[in-house]
């Protein structure tokens, strides 16, 4: 297992897993799902879309693929226009899968609702999850990148 690639998961994803699991919970909120804030079921949906996350980072190569478009739009690595690039194709491939696993867990399975609920959830979710995720990413990804090698070695 590459030593790197685990830290690099684990630390990028730890903001993202939060920011995710704040944000749908407003969301909810804000559409009439849920009547408050509720602490159990963040840290619940934290916990899930955590190791979820970790498995999206560690198993699809959604890295290479953002450096490639990176690369093919002529951006400099260690630009600002290159984290943007490499962000807006890792940020897609992971919200959509988040979007899609977080409300199967949380409305469906946790909360009893059927699979067809699951596109309705989508299309409420995806867009503030996704822009949330974005900035938070672009924020913290620098710095994890240097913890994760620090770390790793």
């Amino acid at each position: 297992m590459n030593k790197f690639k685990v830290v690099k998961s684990l630390l990028m994803n730890l903001p993202i897993s939060l920011t995710m699991s704040f944000v749908a919970q407003w969301v909810n909120i804000r559409h009439g799902h849920m009547t408050h804030f509720e602490w159990g079921s963040m840290a619940i949906s934290f916990c899930f879309s955590y190791f979820i996350a970790f498995l999206i980072a560690f198993f699809i190569p959604t890295d290479s693929l953002g450096f490639a478009f990176a690369k093919k739009c002529g951006a400099k690595k260690g630009t600002w226009t290159f984290d943007i690039l490499v962000n807006l194709v890792v940020n897609t491939i992971f919200c959509t899968i988040m979007t899609v696993v977080m409300h199967w867990f949380t409305a469906c399975l946790l909360g009893g609702m059927p699979l067809s609920s699951i596109p309705g959830g989508f299309l409420e979710m995806i867009g503030p999850v996704w822009i949330s995720c974005f900035i938070v990413s672009l924020i913290t990804q620098r710095s994890a990148l240097r913890l994760a090698r620090k770390i790793a070695g």
